[in-house]
């Protein structure tokens, strides 16, 4: 298949072996935009407008702190901290009621996910729209993380008719029953490793085991 600047993330990630391809391409979106938010971005006025509106998760926080810019995000919050502040005292002094709300609300959004989400959501897109010109395009997929598998799910619905929608279903259950399955046997391998019986048999496929399904329950980036 030709490939064009707007499929090259995706081909590469179906092309890179591993598990999921759209943790891959979650991730390598999230490195993008703290690179460039840690990078020059955070001093321009239209983007510090955007992080002080929106703020950050947990999760990327920590990305951000784990980038070696301390400066810079000791002046992303400062401004972000000053914007929740606005008008004063507005998330110190309040009825226990609207306090609660405004606190809810400032820890709602983020802006590095929002971020993520527009790019992510087109990159489905794109692969609906190269799974659409090549049926075989996943056939060498292992599997998919399950919250990723649900978002496909939920965008094949509104990107395939009915009969596109039938035979992708089945090509993607086929491949993420045997990505269960596997992981299964494996686990439970690495259980029976743990009796005294079996301190000498070979490991096989099971040494990662537990994060093979940490990252089929939850996800990676």
């Amino acid at each position: 298949m030709r490939e064009q600047i707007h499929t090259i993330p995706v081909l590469d990630a179906l092309k890179e072996p591993g598990a999921c391809p759209f943790c891959k391409i979650y991730g390598n979106l999230e490195r993008d935009s703290v690179d460039f938010l840690m990078g020059n971005a955070y001093m321009e006025e239209d983007i510090r407008d955007k992080t002080d509106e929106a703020g950050f998760c947990v999760n990327h926080l920590k990305k951000l702190n784990a980038v070696q810019n301390q400066l810079g995000l000791a002046l992303i919050l400062q401004t972000h901290l000053s914007k929740l502040k606005k008008p004063p005292s507005s998330l110190f002094k309040s009825s226990a009621k609207r306090l609660y709300s405004k606190i809810l609300a400032a820890n709602e959004r983020c802006f590095i996910c929002e971020k993520i989400d527009k790019t992510f959501d087109r990159y489905l897109d794109t692969f609906f729209y190269l799974w659409k010109k090549d049926n075989a395009l996943i056939n060498t997929l292992t599997g998919f993380c399950l919250p990723h598998y649900a978002t496909m799910l939920q965008k094949a619905e509104q990107k395939l008719d009915k009969s596109q929608l039938e035979a992708f279903i089945s090509n993607v259950s086929l491949i993420q029953e045997k990505n269960i399955a596997k992981i299964e046997e494996d686990l439970d391998y690495f259980i029976q490793k743990f009796d005294y019986r079996n301190a000498d048999a070979p490991w096989k496929d099971s040494k990662d085991a537990v994060e093979r399904t940490i990252s089929l329950l939850k996800g990676v980036s």
